[in-house]
């Protein structure tokens, strides 16, 4: 059943999407009053490929997402061609398709030779931190891909122009260090909060910087550690923030996205591939062969730790969800990268989940990418759109909820627009990971806007 809200007028459907939650949420009262409301907490860490983590679960190198797992479900989570990050993680975020939501590639295509690259105002439907907001929900959202120039919510966003540091190198090559002629973060006010969170030092974990110049392991030839130095700085200090968020605003909803296991597949995923499946050029010796390998896996078990940061003041009965929008396959590009994600090779990224309703100790999958955000509105007790092709997954134990027919008159209010000072460097670093290879018109190719098991 679904209800024509964009119909109603505005503030008569606002009072209609209450009153639908409210009814849905009935059930998590308890007979002797309120029981504190539920929280959730979704990760997103990019590039996470179920061929390694789940062995290196089993090995029990893993022990944050082992303990979700153990006390919840895992299993893939099947994505949607082609595999461009921010058009995934934009999927996962409103339900939608590419075709739908309109950030469609890294970059905008162009007549000329400036890249230009996409806007959170290029997005044209609510994301969940709209959605929630609209329904009284505080969020948290920390890096998500396409968040600049920042939203107005209900709580902070941080976007994801606020991180300089993963194109340091750039930076440091041009000595460029303009200033943000933009807002970087929702409310302006919160700025300096994430300023002083980001300008702390030392990993946040015992994990030191594998890529650090004092380090002594032997990478193969061609890995660039300065650029990878880079991506470890990242990840710690959108945990940094992130953590700093939780604690001042202990949001109802947090959203953080962690880019680095990507990154670092780039340069180092061949290390696991036989070596006939790249040129001698890309072929270390077995030294540096066995090091990548195993730095590798190293940040994966630096990106567990965060996660168990990130993790650890949820309880029980609070949703933890951890995905990954697409895996990794042997392929070269800039004769250089030795990890790529072109094909149905790399389809399957990693989803965990625990919490109120969701049956322990399974195994299950897989599950779509668009079915992340109906999932987590109806654990919420927030129906889901009806325009979302997705379903709330089997794994949370809920009974398939009413939906409203869409949300996409819900207004969205973004931070003026401008240059935010860091796009020219953004643009070079994903050229560095071999993203802007191919030409804009190749970059928007279109995706099937199905969802993989046909549905």
């Amino acid at each position: 059943m679904t209800l024509r809200l964009s119909s109603l007028p505005r503030c008569l459907a606002r009072i209609m999407h209450v009153a639908i939650a409210v009814t849905i949420a009935l059930p998590l009262l308890a007979c002797g009053g309120e029981e504190p409301r539920r929280r959730v907490i979704l990760i997103g860490i990019d590039g996470a490929s179920p061929l390694v983590a789940f062995p290196m679960m089993e090995e029990g190198r893993l022990p944050h997402l082992a303990a979700i797992a153990r006390d919840g479900v895992h299993g893939p989570l099947r994505s949607v061609l082609p595999l461009y990050s921010p058009r995934i993680w934009n999927t996962i975020a409103t339900g939608r398709p590419a075709g739908q939501h309109g950030v469609t590639a890294f970059v905008k295509p162009s007549t000329d030779a400036r890249k230009k690259l996409f806007f959170s105002s290029d997005r044209r439907v609510p994301a969940l931190w709209n959605i929630l907001s609209a329904q009284g929900f505080t969020t948290g959202v920390v890096n998500w891909w396409t968040t600049y120039p920042p939203e107005r919510i209900e709580g902070v966003m941080v976007s994801d122009h606020f991180f300089p540091e993963q194109i340091s190198m750039i930076k440091r090559t041009f000595k460029d260090e303009r200033s943000s002629s933009g807002t970087l973060v929702h409310p302006e006010s919160w700025q300096a909060r994430a300023e002083s969170l980001r300008a702390e030092s030392g990993p946040p974990t015992r994990i030191e910087n594998p890529f650090a110049e004092h380090d002594g392991a032997l990478l193969p030839h061609w890995v660039n550690r300065e650029i990878l130095s880079g991506q470890f700085e990242t990840d710690a200090s959108v945990t940094r923030i992130a953590l700093g968020l939780q604690e001042d605003l202990h949001p109802d909803v947090m959203m953080v996205f962690l880019p680095g296991i990507d990154r670092v597949s780039h340069w180092l995923w061949g290390n696991l591939e036989p070596a006939e499946k790249y040129p001698a050029s890309l072929q270390p010796s077995e030294s540096e062969r066995a090091a990548g390998a195993e730095t590798l896996r190293l940040y994966y078990e630096f990106s567990d730790e965060l996660i168990g940061l990130l993790t650890e003041d949820y309880g029980p009965d609070d949703l933890v969800m951890v995905i990954s929008d697409h895996g990794f396959e042997a392929g070269e590009s800039l004769m250089l990268l030795t990890g790529v994600h072109d094909t149905p090779a790399a389809l399957d990224g990693i989803l965990y989940a625990r919490g109120h309703g969701i049956e322990a100790g399974r195994a299950v999958g897989p599950i779509s990418v668009y079915d992340v955000a109906p999932s987590l509105l109806a654990w919420l007790g927030v129906p889901p759109a009806a325009n979302m092709p997705g379903h709330p997954a089997a794994f949370l134990g809920i009974d398939p909820p009413l939906r409203v027919a869409s949300y996409d008159d819900l207004p969205i209010q973004r931070a003026p627009e401008a240059a935010s000072g860091r796009e020219d460097e953004i643009v070079e670093h994903l050229r560095s990971l071999g993203y802007l290879e191919a030409d804009d018109a190749a970059a928007t190719g279109a995706e099937s806007d199905s969802r993989p098991d046909g549905r």
